[in-house]
């Protein structure tokens, strides 16, 4: 209950695991020094006081393992609290360090309360070494890419990336070993840290603006002073926008399409992840829909229109159709011109 109240946040199982090794140590310790007021005969006495002494050691190098959840959770619970993502990364990473060095001097601590010769045992790693080194190579080379990562910050936990462009998702843990991603379909999957050292890491979650690249169709009979308004109340609406980049959008006409006049809407969005984004982009959405009903534009789709002529056509003379020819340039570059001078093209006089 005292490790409850302490840390409010963390796991009921992580409290149980710290507080089971701790009993044990007591209750060891207890018959550790109690056996030697019972008056048992030599022989039992000593494997007794050896037992007890095996129980004590293990149970505080236990102990001493399960406290680093303990502490770790403690910090983690901390790191929350800061705007920091750097803590978050930095936490998991030195309590799985301090498990490793916990468990080799444990190993040392328990041969040397068991009287064993300590020093024999180093001249066998010794000799061994060379065999465990070229064994631990890949644990070698996760080390060094998990310093890599905590020197270099590519992410933090909790960001989007994609590794290698074939891995994507949000970073759970960076550990010692390797880093969890958990992917959008909740999959998880273990990244070694050496693959982290010449991997491409693309941070998304590291954005501060997301691009929204779509195109809005109108039908074909839409009038060019209707797209224009069109236009107009979509920049508006992208500048009364809470979530938009002010000084950076485009909303043009911008492609004939086969059954569609298509306008392209170039937007983004300032939102720290992917959830505000689409709420942000799901509002400016429907803003636009209204928009369209009050123009008085109509979004097209698909179609195909066949045209049937009953009339037989009959070819001009081939004298007439250089002359016809020339007369449709000279029509077409007049209409043009007054198009762009601002004026009513000209009625067509034949």
């Amino acid at each position: 209950r005292g490790f409850g109240r302490l840390l409010p946040d963390a796991e009921p199982d992580v409290i149980r695991g710290a507080v089971r090794p701790a009993g044990i140590f007591a209750m060891s310790g207890l018959w550790w020094f109690g056996l030697l007021g019972l008056g048992l005969p030599l022989g039992v006495l000593s494997v007794l006081l050896i037992a007890a002494k095996f129980l004590v050691t293990v149970s505080a190098v236990w102990m001493a393992y399960r406290l680093t959840d303990l502490v770790g959770a403690f910090f983690a619970g901390r790191a929350d609290e800061t705007e920091s993502k750097f803590d978050d990364l930095l936490v998991p990473l030195v309590r799985k360090t301090l498990k490793v060095f916990i468990v080799a001097f444990g190993l040392v601590f328990i041969a040397d309360n068991l009287n064993v010769d300590i020093s024999s045992l180093l001249a066998g790693l010794g000799l061994g070494g060379l065999a465990f080194a070229l064994a631990a190579q890949d644990t070698v080379k996760n080390l060094f890419g998990s310093v890599t990562v905590l020197l270099d910050k590519p992410f933090a936990v909790g960001d989007w990336v994609v590794i290698a462009g074939d891995v994507e998702g949000t970073v759970e843990e960076v550990g010692f070993r390797s880093t969890r991603v958990r992917t959008f379909y909740n999959s998880l999957i273990t990244v070694p840290n050496a693959n982290l050292i010449n991997a491409a890491v693309d941070n998304l979650g590291a954005r501060t603006y997301r691009r929204w690249k779509t195109k809005l169709s109108l039908t074909y009979d839409t009038p060019p002073e209707k797209i224009e308004e069109f236009c107009e109340g979509v920049r508006e609406l992208v500048r009364r926008h809470p979530h938009t980049r002010k000084d950076y959008f485009h909303v043009y006409a911008n492609e004939y399409g086969a059954a569609s006049l298509d306008v392209l809407v170039y937007v983004f969005f300032q939102t720290p992840d992917w959830g505000e984004e689409l709420a942000a982009r799901h509002a400016l959405f429907l803003d636009i829909l209204r928009l369209a009903r009050a123009v008085g534009v109509d979004f097209a789709f698909p179609t195909q229109t066949l045209h049937v002529h009953a009339a037989e056509w009959e070819a001009a003379p081939w004298s007439d159709a250089p002359d016809a020819e020339t007369a449709a340039l000279r029509d077409g570059r007049s209409k043009a011109e007054a198009i762009m001078k601002g004026k009513a093209p000209p009625s067509d006089g034949r």
